[in-house]
């Protein structure tokens, strides 16, 4: 059998580019450890993007995500970078609209879409949303639910952003999964943004799926942040080029 010896070395040469490098410092904090199954990687097919710097307020984006508004699978992680940083970039985008969700250590702003139709939910539905979204994920003791919305009658859909956290009062142990199955310090406790969907299944509503967003292990003070909604943070069109956002000033976002 005659061997070709340039196809191996070429083939030899994709694979340590594509390899890690073995001196690359190791990833060893365990919130950035959970969080990476989370995120879809950028497609390198992808030529679109988003950027920005975000100018007010004045403090340091602890994360940045975009999300298209009817496929919940994905959810993409921005760069952040300047030396204040208040900039964001997402590279290899594929072609869609893209909903933001801004993350700070003490507050939040989102534009998600949670109905493609207007919002018919009853004072009922509502009610019973919020017993469901209580009694679910255990683990957590506290939710606030922070806008909901959705179509009223057998069959159809809602969807809620929901802040989960477990403080001190919860009893029993940190879970493998959620606190990595260790006593968590009393100082500590653990939160997380999540995307929850729900169907009228005839009986009541039901959680038919979720999305955890930005799980994270924090001090007892941040596991309330502030809630900030923009419907200009809504339907962001990417094409096949880099959509720059500029100057954002959230404070005057309504």
């Amino acid at each position: 059998m005659k061997i070709n010896f340039q196809t191996i070395i070429i083939a030899m040469l994709l694979v340590c580019v594509a390899a890690p490098s073995l001196n690359a410092a190791p990833v060893t904090d365990k919130n950035i450890l959970e969080r990476i199954k989370l995120y879809t990687p950028p497609d390198p097919c992808a030529a679109g993007g988003i950027k920005g710097h975000i100018t007010n307020p004045r403090k340091p984006i602890e994360q940045i995500l975009a999300m298209p508004p009817d496929e919940p699978r994905y959810v993409y992680k921005g760069i952040i970078s300047g030396d204040d940083k208040q900039s964001f970039f997402f590279a290899n985008l594929p072609m869609a609209k893209y909903n933001l969700f801004v993350i700070y250590e003490d507050e939040f702003y989102e534009g998600l879409r949670l109905s493609r139709e207007p919002d018919t939910l009853t004072k009922k539905d509502r009610e019973g949303i919020t017993k469901i979204v209580n009694a679910s994920d255990p683990f957590f003791n506290k939710k606030i639910i922070h806008r909901m919305e959705g179509t009223t009658g057998r069959g159809n859909f809602a969807r809620c952003v929901v802040t989960q956290s477990r403080d001190q009062s919860a009893s029993g142990k940190v879970v493998a999964g959620e606190g990595f199955g260790v006593d968590m310090p009393k100082h500590l406790g653990r939160r997380t943004y999540k995307l929850i969907w729900l169907k009228d299944v005839g009986v009541g509503w039901q959680v038919v799926r979720k999305r955890d967003l930005y799980p994270v292990t924090v001090a007892l003070g941040e596991l309330n942040p502030k809630h900030h909604y923009s419907k200009k943070l809504s339907g962001i069109r990417v094409t096949n080029k880099l959509k720059n956002l500029g100057e954002i000033d959230f404070k005057s976002l309504k």
